[in-house]
């Protein structure tokens, strides 16, 4: 057991959790896989879309009978296709799509695959109506799996869907995507394999394992992918570089509470991840200039479940997922979404909480201008005990102040308000 503060904050189970392996080495395409829920609750496509289109983009890609890079590659376009439906960008979401795979690390054939997405064989598409063989053929593969699977999850069960597209006829995709990913498509629905796989619950780490020509899994990955992922939810809120401000600030104040690095840096990785479930949330609730209503309320309060659930499959995040949904809850039970007792909270998501409550209060709100640094602290402050745990209270300002501390790096605490947004506070 560590001694300080460490030695009343975190349990030996706690340590035990770190200690095996909480944070263990993934590929990106493996994380990448889980991440991609977040782009079909932004869509409003039904859970395990994004995931669907790539595995069936992969599996035409492999009839066809492309490489394991190009098949991998095909894989991260069908994952990332709509992901710029979740953030604001001009260029529309084609462009902001090459965005997000471009925070995430891929080369630019993964983004000009995303851009090409909407183009059609035929040369009908958009947005640049290229046709043929002048289209990307990974936009060709995406394209034609998408068009299977909003077929499917349109229907009415798997299964009636799998027999009307038995029925369709190679004519009505040569259109779209050519006369061999149209063949090759075909094969795939005839396929009891693809359907099979398409409705496993475990999608999700069965298309993270056909992408698995990206080379040995790293930790490295992981907190990339985490923090990229933050980087998306904040271009979706307007408050850019807020995620990699709560992560930084959280990983200190364990530090400084004596927890150990490999702790603090899992609950780094929560704080990249903390406001994952917000993706979903309407711009008219987190863009309302006034107070919310009830009902608004409550649709914000549930950002933490779908955080949770978001990630809670993903590979070595199961801890993480369980300490990102409680990080609303209160040291008095009058948290959400569970009402948890002090006792029920472990020390994470008491961090994550102090963390997230001083950058919301720093940051402009639409109905309210930011809080500077004296009233910040002195309202969390006031909070040490009921909201707050004290212990965490007590140590922030010694955070803060490492944090700003010339390291010969760029200090992350520095900026302490980000773009607009609802209130994390309540």
């Amino acid at each position: 057991m560590q001694q300080g503060y460490g030695a009343a904050a975190v349990s030996d189970a706690d340590l035990t959790l770190t200690r095996t392996g909480l944070l263990r080495p993934v590929r990106r395409i493996e994380i990448l896989a889980h991440f991609s829920g977040a782009f079909d609750v932004a869509e409003q496509q039904p859970r395990g879309h994004a995931a669907r289109v790539a595995y069936l983009a992969h599996e035409v890609a492999r009839r066809l009978g492309f490489g394991a890079e190009e098949r991998r590659r095909v894989i991260a376009v069908g994952l990332l296709h709509d992901s710029g439906v979740a953030v604001r960008h001009d260029g529309g979401h084609l462009v902001a799509g090459a965005w997000v795979a471009e925070r995430f690390g891929f080369d630019g054939a993964v983004s000009d695959g995303i851009l090409a997405t909407h183009e059609r064989w035929d040369g009908r598409g958009r947005p640049d109506g290229r046709l043929g063989a002048a289209i990307p053929v990974e936009g060709l593969l995406v394209s034609a799996a998408h068009w299977a699977c909003e077929f499917a999850d349109g229907a009415m069960s798997p299964l009636r869907a799998r027999s009307e597209l038995h029925h369709s006829s190679i004519a009505d995709i040569e259109p779209l995507a050519g006369p061999e990913v149209a063949a090759a498509l075909r094969s795939a629905l005839h396929d009891d394999e693809t359907w099979l796989t398409m409705w496993n619950e475990d999608l999700a780490r069965l298309v993270g394992l056909a992408g698995l020509s990206e080379g040995r899994p790293s930790q490295r990955r992981l907190v990339e992918a985490a923090e990229a992922m933050g980087e998306v939810v904040d271009a979706a809120v307007r408050e850019p570089g807020r995620a990699a401000r709560v992560a930084a600030l959280s990983r200190q104040i364990a530090l400084s509470m004596g927890l150990p690095e490999p702790y603090a840096e899992a609950i780094g990785i929560a704080g990249h991840l903390l406001e994952l479930g917000q993706i979903g949330v309407s711009r008219h609730i987190t863009d309302k200039p006034s107070i919310l209503s009830v009902d608004e309320m409550e649709i914000m309060r549930s950002h933490p479940t779908v955080s949770s659930w978001l990630i809670e499959r993903a590979p070595g995040l199961t801890e993480v997922a369980e300490w990102v949904v409680a990080h609303h809850e209160r040291r008095d039970g009058r948290g959400y979404p569970e009402m948890l007792s002090s006792d029920e909270l472990p020390m994470p998501p008491r961090i994550l909480a102090v963390a997230d409550a001083y950058y919301a209060l720093r940051a402009d709100r639409p109905h309210r201008p930011a809080y500077d640094e004296d009233d910040t602290l002195t309202m969390i402050g006031l909070g040490a005990g009921s909201q707050f745990d004290a212990r965490v209270v007590e140590v922030l300002p010694a955070a803060l102040e490492a944090l700003t501390r010339p390291t010969g790096d760029d200090a992350t605490g520095d900026d302490a308000t980000g773009g607009k947004g609802s209130d994390a506070v309540s």
